[in-house]
């Protein structure tokens, strides 16, 4: 259905948004003096998005699983969203967007070359390759130069 192309532009504008919706956010902090208080009203507000969208007849409507036919950890997933979000929304007004933003990809480079390797939580498997670890190097090289004002 979708191209790799557009898959990449997708996910790219994916993380684009996320910048901004922490800098949304930010904003929205100051207002209400609590940081937990602005990361529930986004996940809300996200809530009632997600909803809008599975109402809609284009999108497949799914079913809930009963809770004993996946692993523990599978209904858990939220907790890296709430956790990320209260992080991200203290970081920003101290180290900056770009400095946040290259910690976030880091981790993120780093878990998911572990869980590519492993294949851990049913990701495929995908073995490291010199390519892949010299990439994600560069990049958390880079991301030790952004920390440098």
């Amino acid at each position: 259905m979708f191209t790799r192309f557009v898959l990449i532009l997708l996910v790219t504008l994916g993380g684009a948004g996320l910048t901004i919706q922490m800098a949304w956010n930010a904003r929205l902090r100051t207002s209400t003096g609590s940081t937990v208080l602005t990361t529930m009203i986004s996940v809300f507000v996200t809530l009632v998005s997600l909803t809008l969208l599975w109402i809609s007849p284009t999108t497949k409507h799914g079913s809930i699983p009963a809770f004993n036919s996946l692993p523990i950890w599978a209904w858990f997933g939220g907790v890296f969203a709430a956790y990320y979000l209260v992080a991200s929304l203290i970081a920003i007004p101290i180290l900056g967007a770009t400095a946040v933003f290259s910690l976030v990809i880091a981790g993120q480079m780093l878990a998911a070359l572990i869980l590519d390797s492993t294949g851990a939580f049913g990701v495929t498997q995908i073995s490291l390759s010199t390519f892949r670890v010299l990439g994600t190097v560069l990049l958390l090289i880079g991301v030790i130069l952004i920390q440098k004002h």
